[in-house]
């Protein structure tokens, strides 16, 4: 085989991978990330109550608390309904609803108070309801006796 012709079939096959899109070849744009909160305030907490990036909201998780900060109310179910309003709210700011949400996890301090939580879930998400990990944990902050964090996608 001529010379000329063994190194072009070499390096045809490196030119047409480095110029498709995808990881090896790609100057991809990084994703914006925008921060989403219920108040126009600067956070007290070391963390964002939601980002948004691209398509995706990714919702921290909540806390069933008062807007003086303070437990809702010492029922997990009146904590759980406070949490998804805030979820809800959160989604609403991005353009999204609650049938946006595709993952919640939940972290419940009391498993006797799961079907009581189950109830109010049930109420937000009637139908096709977001995957869902439910854990048991030794504390909450705050005191609370629930949180719940989201992911949402348009």
């Amino acid at each position: 085989m001529n010379h000329k012709l063994s190194i072009a079939v070499f390096l045809l096959p490196l030119v047409i991978f480095f110029s498709l899109p995808g990881p090896a070849g790609a100057q991809e744009k990084p994703s914006t990330r925008t921060v989403i909160a219920l108040t126009d305030g600067p956070s007290t907490s070391p963390f964002s109550p939601a980002l948004l990036v691209g398509d995706t909201l990714y919702i921290s998780g909540q806390l069933g608390l008062n807007p003086q900060g303070k437990p809702e109310e010492e029922t997990t179910a009146v904590q759980a309904e406070r949490i998804l309003k805030t979820i809800e709210a959160l989604c609403k700011k991005t353009g999204m609803t609650l049938s946006n949400v595709v993952e919640t996890t939940v972290f419940i301090m009391d498993f006797a108070d799961f079907g009581e939580f189950n109830t109010i879930y049930r109420k937000y998400f009637p139908e096709n309801p977001p995957t869902r990990a439910t854990v048991q944990v030794a504390k909450l902050a705050a005191n609370a006796k629930i949180e719940i964090s989201a992911v949402a996608v348009k």
